[in-house]
């Protein structure tokens, strides 16, 4: 969510603003355990399942390393 707590100032296609995703949130209240209730998100979790399990890992593997190096530097 774009916000000034998490640092990112603006929303974008896979980064909502917080009344949109909160609006999107509370209307998936009760429907499952585990969800994703920003449409885009939902997207981007429909495309995830496509891959193999081998390289969705490495692929989090290496965005995991990415982030942690931001923080170091």
């Amino acid at each position: 969510m774009a916000s000034k707590v998490a640092s990112i100032g603006r929303s974008s296609l896979f980064i909502p603003a917080p009344e949109d995703y909160a609006k999107a949130a509370i209307g998936r209240i009760g429907y499952e355990a585990r969800c994703a209730p920003y449409w885009a998100h939902s997207f981007q979790w429909w495309f995830a399942e496509l891959l193999p399990d081998r390289v969705l890992d490495a692929w989090r593997l290496s965005v995991g390393i990415h982030r942690r190096g931001k923080l170091v530097a």
